[in-house]
């Protein structure tokens, strides 16, 4: 999902930037600093980046994440398809599973890491991060020849996020909602129209997304989650840096880069390498399973940190460059900076200490062994 770290602009102003059925309620909620993610357009911030992160651990809150695209992969090679893309065996995907997945080129560079859904048989949707993923997928379908459709659906994920979302979507949904498991989708009605409600979403305080299928009903269905949460503290948001950092949740583009392998970014454990799946890139993955650098949680000293516009050099005591760091922010809730960095293999250990340049001077750090909020 989105990174603060991307520009900014304060106004929409162009009519070639989307804007999802839910962006008119978001915008009238006070979301501003608007960013274009899969060329449309989301909200960074509705009150502070700091009272966003603090209602969003303490209550729940409504985000119009249609800036995840859906591509749409329907047919009777749609699941062959999806697999040329992923070193994750598919095969044991359930029916009703949301899968995360490392896509990657033939030569195992990462092209993203979205959300692959089964909405049916042969019949999936890859929510995507922000990348033009659709275009690889159309050119692997047309060259291996593929008996499959690839578009982009019209669904648009509303995210229902915070401690407080079960209750909100049981409110709304019935007491069915609270047996759905992580990452796992269940079709509940909306406005009369049978759509996915999955155990989901970009923060790791607990919550829901529902696809979203068309435009019809969107404004009655967040003024409905909205009346029915009035008590629960329901408000406007959107993913937050500072928590998703703190979390060590991973942004595309930005702590992942397409120069990079699923082992690189630790995202190992989703990849099947004792056989051979049907991944495009999965004999350059075998000879790369012993990463010489990896992402680690880093902690940075000293006060608030300075807006990230360009990667942040780590420096050896030695004075050798040993890594970056690609996302920070100051965690409120532990009274420190977090940060995401790509470390070199002599220095990932926890406790190896080192210094990172920041764009207002040098600051010391060191690697810890988890990420804070797991």
């Amino acid at each position: 999902m989105r990174d603060t770290n991307t520009t900014i602009v304060t106004t929409p102003v162009s009519v070639r930037l989307r804007r999802s059925p839910f962006w008119p309620r978001s915008h009238a909620a006070g979301g501003h600093n608007y960013t274009s993610y899969n060329h449309t357009l989301i909200a960074a911030d509705f009150k502070s980046p700091e009272e966003d992160y603090r209602h969003l651990k303490s209550a729940v809150q409504l985000w119009d994440v249609g800036c995840e695209r859906q591509i749409e992969l329907r047919g009777p090679d749609a699941k062959r398809l999806a697999q040329a893309a992923t070193p994750r065996d598919l095969d044991k995907m359930a029916d009703d599973q949301c899968f995360y997945i490392p896509t990657v080129d033939a030569k195992g560079g990462m092209t993203n890491d979205p959300v692959l859904i089964k909405v049916d048989e042969d019949h999936y949707w890859v929510s995507v991060a922000d990348s033009d993923l659709i275009l690889f997928f159309k050119g692997v379908a047309a060259a291996m020849r593929l008996d499959v459709c690839v578009d982009e659906a019209d669904v648009w994920p509303l995210g229902i996020q915070g401690p407080k979302a079960a209750e909100l979507a049981r409110r709304v949904w019935g007491d069915d909602v609270m047996n759905i498991r992580f990452f796992r989708h269940k079709r509940m009605d909306v406005n009369g129209v049978p759509m996915l409600l999955a155990r989901s979403g970009y923060s790791t305080q607990g919550g829901f997304e529902l696809y979203f299928e068309g435009r019809v009903g969107a404004s009655a269905l967040w003024d409905q989650l909205m009346a029915m949460g009035s008590d629960l503290d329901v408000q406007a948001g959107s993913p937050c840096q500072s928590e998703r950092v703190e979390s060590g949740m991973l942004s595309y583009l930005s702590d992942i880069t397409p120069d990079m392998t699923p082992f690189e970014a630790g995202l190992g454990k989703f990849c099947e390498m004792t056989r051979d799946v049907g991944c495009l890139g999965w004999r350059a993955l075998r000879e790369g399973q012993e990463p010489m650098r990896q992402i680690r949680p880093i902690e940075i000293s000293g006060g608030p940190l300075p807006p990230m516009r360009e990667f942040w050099r780590v420096i050896s005591e030695l004075g050798e460059t040993v890594g970056r760091i690609s996302s920070a922010c100051r965690a409120w809730s532990y009274d420190c900076n977090a940060a995401i960095g790509l470390i070199g293999r002599s220095h990932w250990q926890p406790g190896t200490k080192f210094t990172v340049e920041t764009s207002d001077g040098p600051r010391s750090a060191i690697v810890r062994e988890r990420f804070w909020n797991r």
